[in-house]
């Protein structure tokens, strides 16, 4: 099976069990507020022990910091490219903050390994790679920018001890722990072929294969396709932005013998993948148009079943 046809098998399998959550939803089953039980069991349990049993078994690769400084830098470059854009076309503040949010992260953590994982077929240094470079690349971006934008053009006043605590949350967050303590673990003269490194190592595996259900679960209760008036423009910047631009730099950036084949389309797929869904907790949080937000992550991942792979084939 191609590379080409796993990530588009994968994008497909992903939006299938969000349609299936909406419509638990939609008959009843689950509630809406369910959304809450599953993030918080994906942000603390099975992400986590994903992160951690896939850089647990690989060599930690100090040249992968590259791909995340190369993530940081397209990341910074769609934020401020999303601005100028707002301005020119005369967005209000809060207009202007829902279209950064949508334009410059992306579901990295939540849909980004799973994909990977399945495009590689479980490639531990692929793994090292998505995890490294997103949670350095992208978490740490998103866990300090995407309250301070929400803050500076919603309706709440910024606060730097607010900025503070998102940055210092990210520092002691289960995602981070598991990222450090995996890469420590990695270290470690262990035989992993032994019966206890065995075991305690598929404990955390068994964990980690849940993460993908709670994921699309969680994404599927919580998003709502709802199109207001006047919201196309808005939209099609954000996803011209996200889906075609972003990773376009990223294409253009890592096009050079410092990153192998590999790293470059783990950089590309990871840059190309649909807005965050962290963007909307941050809106709804300071009231910067959330609805516009759910409506660019809804869209955007719907299309990126093609864009993505459009995409890859041109890396390609």
């Amino acid at each position: 099976m191609s590379t080409s046809h796993s990530l588009f098998e994968g994008v497909i399998v992903m939006l299938a069990i969000i349609s299936l959550a909406a419509f638990l939803r939609k008959i009843s089953v689950l509630k809406k507020d369910d959304s809450l039980l599953f993030s918080k069991i994906v942000m603390k349990v099975t992400l986590p022990a994903l992160i951690f049993s896939s850089l647990a078994i690989s060599d930690f690769h100090a040249d992968f910091l590259r791909m995340a400084l190369i993530m940081c830098a397209v990341e910074i470059a769609i934020i401020l490219l999303a601005w100028l854009t707002a301005y020119l076309l005369g967005f209000d503040r809060g207009k202007t903050g829902a279209l950064i949010l949508a334009s410059a992260f992306g579901m990295t953590t939540m849909l980004g390994y799973p994909l990977i994982r399945q495009v590689f077929n479980n490639d531990p240094m692929a793994m090292e790679e998505a995890v490294v470079t997103s949670e350095f690349g992208v978490g740490f971006l998103l866990f300090i920018f995407g309250p301070l934008i929400a803050m500076y053009f919603g309706e709440s006043s910024v606060n730097r001890k607010d900025i503070g605590r998102s940055a210092a949350r990210f520092f002691v967050s289960p995602i981070f722990i598991a990222l450090l303590g995996g890469i420590l673990f990695s270290f470690l003269k262990i035989d992993h072929e032994n019966e206890i490194s065995a075991t305690f190592l598929k404990f955390f595996r068994l964990i980690g294969n849940a993460n993908l259900l709670m994921v699309t679960f969680s994404i599927g209760l919580l998003i709502e396709f709802k199109a207001g008036q006047k919201v196309f423009l808005f939209l099609a910047m954000a996803l011209l932005m996200k889906l075609v631009l972003k990773p376009l730099l990223a294409i253009w950036w890592t096009d050079n013998g410092n990153f192998t084949e590999m790293m470059r389309q783990i950089v590309v797929i990871e840059t190309a993948l649909p807005s965050a869904i962290l963007g909307v907790v941050f809106a709804r949080q300071y009231n910067c148009r959330p609805d516009l937000v759910s409506l660019a992550i809804m869209v955007s991942l719907a299309l990126s079943v093609i864009t993505v792979n459009l995409v890859f084939l041109f890396m390609t």
